[in-house]
């Protein structure tokens, strides 16, 4: 997938007298492309370690159920500290949290690449995944904060989605090329990348404090938010290899369920929460939210097509993730387009229709699979696929995102991202499941699988067209 370049993008344009409290930026196109290269960062390091795995088990012999792990230890910390990053974002110094977080990051990259034992590696996979929980709610705030005038916060939201995008999309493909090297490079090359990174981020970051950001932390909250979230991306993610019935899953699951209650009464008492849970009175951030929570079908359906095209197939790691190139490179190439389109017509009816676009190229696959040539069903769904996911992504995250106040903005998108991370274990453990389950044909664990995600996919454009018509009465009125 090509990424946009942030410099190429569309002129930005800021009010010409920002308001009362907005931070001033010399250089807004740099400012973009040093956020968008977070987010990228953030985003490819969940999917490259797949094509790698073969590798990795030959060289540090480890056993299937701790490979695992070297990518759900990302997930684990990813998912589990998006939160607590967001409210940090609100709360503290951003320019500090994502310079000292980056060099996490990039100190964790080269321990992993000099791994000797798995042990360590997944340590280290941790380690940068709870670094791009924090970072990635600290670049959006940083973003949010930068652009004030919607016209051009959503274009500015746009190219950053947009990298976003070609980073979940191009992570198989990198991940194939770089270890068709050496798998080491999957880790080494991040951390060059982080370190140019981190160096731009010191000259063009604002560094300014805000007035809320000297308030008292929710030391108890942060603990119970990160515990429970933490608790609940490890069962989902054991339940995906491990079944729904191991007993390590059941207690993770159990301790998730009973820390967010725990943590909502604590948050509903405290006089400065970590998470105000007025928040989610906002409709219009609610309703993205469970969008985006139902949205990780998508991240189902890579998974159950990679296997098919693997195990079925025989195609190489490599193949099996430049199947999704395509895809990737619509979105990557039209996703800012979609942030206009929603300032043209609202976001619900863009994510509507860019909804109902995914749920055909998923209908085409449950329909027709082993009885049309798999490479035609792959360029109708990549088609669909590319063009949908660049309407909804865009849509969905400037809903999440648009109404949250100046103080708000990093819990908003940490929220929106610890919706899309938690529903990407939801929707992959259920559908790893209906996979192991049904085995009646050779075809039909496989369709099992899609069916979920295609069913999954048809309640969340539900929900979306639910919202297209309020807004289209709201419009009207």
């Amino acid at each position: 997938m090509t990424e946009p370049s942030p410099a190429a993008s569309p002129p930005i344009h800021q009010d010409p007298k920002p308001p009362v409290g907005a931070t001033v930026v010399k250089n807004l196109p740099l400012l973009l492309a040093v956020v968008c290269a977070v987010q990228f960062l953030d985003a490819m390091d969940i999917a490259s370690m797949g094509p790698a795995l073969p590798l990795v088990q030959d060289d540090l012999a480890m056993s299937p159920a701790a490979l695992q792990w070297v990518v759900s230890a990302y997930a684990l910390g990813f998912g589990g500290f998006l939160l607590l990053g967001g409210r940090l974002a609100d709360v503290y110094n951003r320019k500090k949290l994502l310079i000292g977080w980056l060099v996490v990051f990039i100190v964790a990259s080269l321990v992993g690449g000099f791994a000797d034992n798995g042990l360590l590696l997944v340590v280290a996979r941790l380690a940068k995944g709870i670094s791009a929980g924090i970072t990635a709610p600290v670049a959006m705030a940083v973003l949010l904060d930068a652009f004030r005038e919607p016209s051009a916060r959503n274009r500015a939201l746009g190219t950053f989605l947009a990298v976003a995008s070609a980073g979940y999309s191009l992570g198989l493909v990198l991940g194939g090329l770089l270890s068709s090297i050496s798998w080491r490079l999957t880790m080494f090359l991040p951390a060059v990348v982080g370190l140019i990174v981190a160096v731009l981020a010191g000259a063009v970051v604002p560094g300014r404090q805000e007035a809320s950001q000297r308030q008292r932390m929710d030391v108890l909250g942060a603990v119970l938010v990160t515990a429970g979230a933490v608790a609940l991306v490890y069962g989902l993610s054991r339940a995906a290899t491990n079944g729904w019935g191991d007993w390590i899953t059941i207690a993770s699951l159990a301790a998730a369920v009973v820390l967010f209650p725990i943590f909502a009464a604590v948050e509903r008492n405290h006089p400065a929460p970590l998470v105000p849970l007025g928040i989610f009175r906002r409709p219009q951030l609610t309703r993205a939210n469970i969008c985006m929570l139902f949205f990780g079908a998508y991240v189902a359906f890579q998974f159950v097509l990679t296997l098919y095209y693997q195990v079925e197939l025989g195609w190489s790691p490599l193949q099996a993730g430049l199947a999704f190139l395509v895809g990737g490179v619509l979105t990557a190439g039209t996703a800012r387009y979609g942030a206009v389109l929603v300032t043209k017509h609202g976001a619900w009816p863009v994510a509507s229709i860019g909804l109902v676009m995914m749920c055909v190229g998923y209908l085409a696959w449950v329909l027709f699979i082993g009885s049309v040539d798999p490479l035609v069903l792959l360029a109708v769904q990549q088609l669909l696929g590319g063009f949908g996911f660049a309407a909804v992504y865009p849509a969905l995250n400037i809903a999440a995102v648009g109404s949250a106040a100046e103080d708000e903005q990093g819990l908003a998108s940490g929220l929106f991202n610890a919706g899309a991370q938690i529903g990407n274990g939801i929707v992959v453990a259920i559908t790893a499941t209906v996979l192991t389950v049904v085995t009646s044909s050779a075809l039909s664990g496989y369709r099992a699988g899609l069916w979920v995600v295609t069913i999954t996919t048809i309640a969340v454009t539900l929900l979306a067209l639910a919202g297209a018509v309020t807004y289209r009465k709201k419009a009207t009125a």
